[in-house]
């Protein structure tokens, strides 16, 4: 069983493997985790510094169509160099762009089964776009008033943006204002620019594929909240009948209690047996 991980912002396969540490001990040995690096350097996340040396890495620091579009083909590269890949367990900006590649899978080759059976999702961050037809239809089309509305990055003009871009801005700034720390950047920086770049974030009732494939959602209990609406935003585009979730006691990592890890042991076991299942 060969699982692609992705690791999250300001780490690196290493803090992965160092978050995944109690987790690993408890999964079927027969379990192989591959852990694809960013290429992007970027400031460590809080305290991973003292757990792990650098470089630490993600996969965009710009959040941006071209940056994005980048991340995504790395993950295409990995999985025809090094696949093929049974499933894969992505952690926030790792999640956020495994959801997006396999997304877009779907949305380009509907007909074409995806290169995984299951995947497991872990605290995802927003997926954003890098389809530029998607993003004209949020941001194209803006008034020179909601281009500075947008530019100005404050709550009472955003409120006030036209539709679709106040849809897909709101998920966007409550990520950037609770992830200034790890981003070191305040959400102005994203937003200040021209408006088809600016990360634009996929969204149900905008973006119709769906994955078919079984997934788990994990999430920390005691996340803020606009991290806990990203991991519910994450599963509004998985099929609820193959769909779980699951919540634990750490804040925005992975388990480490005993009963967390077996807890979630448990329900990758589900997703992965559901994804040998063969489908009717």
């Amino acid at each position: 069983m060969k699982i692609l991980c992705l690791h999250g912002y300001g780490t690196s396969p290493d803090g992965m493997k160092h978050q995944m540490s109690a987790l690993m001990k408890a999964c079927d040995p027969t379990w192989d985790f591959h852990f694809l690096a960013g290429k992007v350097i970027c400031p460590p996340a809080p305290g991973i510094e003292h757990a792990v040396p650098g470089p630490y890495l993600c996969y965009s620091t710009e959040l941006d169509p071209v940056s994005m579009r980048a991340a995504l083909v790395l993950v295409k590269e990995t999985f025809d160099s090094e696949g093929p890949f049974d499933g894969v367990f992505g952690f926030s900006q790792g999640a956020g762009v495994l959801l997006a590649y396999l997304l877009e899978q779907m949305d380009r080759y509907p007909e074409k089964p995806l290169p995984v059976q299951f995947g497991i999702f872990c605290s995802a961050i927003p997926m954003i776009a890098t389809d530029q037809i998607y993003y004209r239809s949020v941001f194209g089309s803006l008034s020179t008033e909601d281009e500075q509305r947008l530019r100005s990055g404050q709550d009472d003009q955003l409120f006030h943006l036209a539709e679709p871009a106040r849809t897909v801005i709101k998920p966007l700034v409550g990520v950037l204002d609770v992830m200034e720390p790890v981003l070191r950047r305040p959400r102005t920086s994203f937003l200040d620019r021209q408006p088809l770049e600016v990360p634009c974030v996929l969204k149900p009732e905008l973006y119709k594929a769906r994955l078919p494939i079984p997934t788990l959602h994990v999430r920390a209990r005691n996340d803020p909240q606009a991290l806990k609406e990203c991991s519910m935003l994450a599963e509004s585009f998985c099929l609820p009948k193959w769909r779980r979730s699951f919540e634990h006691s750490a804040v925005h990592s992975l388990p480490r209690s005993m009963n967390d890890v077996q807890n979630m042991v448990s329900a990758m076991r589900w997703v992965i047996a559901q994804g040998q299942r063969p489908k009717l």
